[in-house]
């Protein structure tokens, strides 16, 4: 058995009074550690009766480098998030490299290895994470997660209101005269499409509306565009078709349009449909896509602002942001009509 497993994470955090999570970055000789930090640490083990010579403690050298990991580049959302964030990490000396991975349970070790192999900086995720996963990578780099939020971990995040914002957007149709409104979601494994079908739960509940899980469906990461198609052509076919959806992506409010022009039914005349994101396709697209705007620039810079606190140790000045949402109402609702 070797000195380093002779002591436990715990038993150091017991007598040093450092986090389990700072113990863990200085056996991973992350440069994210004060120095102070990293001298209680050694002494603690050097305390608890193990010569900190034996262990190799000492940090590795630092490439000014931060990993952005999205779950799929395919999702055109994450582009100016990326984009923002670039140029931000660049302002502070550091080069984004942006990663592509769900993180699973199974990819998880492979990601970590990359962590060590790049001797990144931190890390920001726009992954919806295992809490066990995130805490992994945390016990390694600093973190921060930027529009998948759990605020129940202390990992910093910048996000918005999804729950919110979504219900704003399905009072709106409801405000139309819409009763049967359908909802094109995301993996239901992201808080994200959790949080705004919450959010589309209570906007119907509001008008005594109950959730009819045939307008109900989901898509995958990736925002497929012919799969959401299908879905809404399926929905278009139903006895009571909806006079509405409400898409959790611009992408997914455009195949739902592409669905009604193809069977005959007029956007907004006969369906309304609202998207979620504001990315270019909404203002491009005939007709132009009603959505929920999110600040995306704003988020990418916020998370890299937020990740140099944690890599310069302002751990006490870092605090999880919500950004404002605005419904920007276009031709693909009946507001004008």
């Amino acid at each position: 058995m070797s000195n380093k497993t002779k002591l436990s994470y715990q038993q150091i955090a017991d007598k040093s009074g450092i986090s389990i999570a700072t113990i863990s970055r200085v056996f991973n000789k992350s440069q994210s550690v004060s120095e102070e930090k990293r001298s209680q640490v050694i002494s603690a083990i050097a305390e608890l009766g193990v010569d900190p010579l034996t262990l190799d403690l000492t940090p590795r050298a630092k490439d000014n480098l931060i990993i952005f990991n999205v779950p799929s580049l395919k999702n055109p959302f994450y582009s100016p998030i990326i984009s923002s964030a670039r140029r931000t990490a660049k302002g502070f000396g550091y080069n984004l490299l942006v990663n592509e991975d769900p993180i699973s349970e199974e990819s998880l070790p492979s990601f970590l290895a990359l962590l060590k192999t790049t001797k990144a900086g931190g890390v920001v995720c726009a992954n919806a994470i295992d809490p066990d996963r995130i805490m992994k990578i945390n016990e390694m780099l600093p973190v921060v997660t930027c529009c998948e939020a759990n605020p129940s971990l202390p990992i910093p995040f910048v996000s918005i209101d999804d729950e919110a914002a979504s219900e704003r957007a399905v009072k709106y149709l409801l405000s139309l005269g819409c009763r049967r409104i359908a909802m094109i979601n995301g993996p239901s494994d992201f808080k994200y499409a959790k949080d705004r079908y919450k959010g589309y739960k209570n906007a119907l509940a509001s008008k005594g509306l109950p959730v009819n899980t045939d307008y109900l469906c989901s898509v995958a990461a990736d925002m497929d565009y012919a799969v959401a198609k299908a879905h809404a052509a399926r929905m278009l076919q139903l006895p009571g078709r909806p006079d509405a959806f409400f898409c959790i992506s611009d992408v997914l409010a455009c195949a739902a349009v592409k669905a009604c022009l193809e069977a005959g039914l007029r956007v907004p005349q006969d369906v309304a449909v609202v998207g979620f994101d504001d990315i270019q396709i909404s203002q491009i697209m005939n007709p132009t896509i009603s959505t929920v705007s999110q600040p995306t620039a704003q988020i990418g810079s916020v998370a890299i602002e937020l990740l140099m606190r944690l890599i310069g140790r302002d751990q006490g000045l870092v605090k999880s942001i919500y950004l404002s949402a605005e419904l920007i109402i276009r031709e693909s609702s009946a507001a004008f009509m």
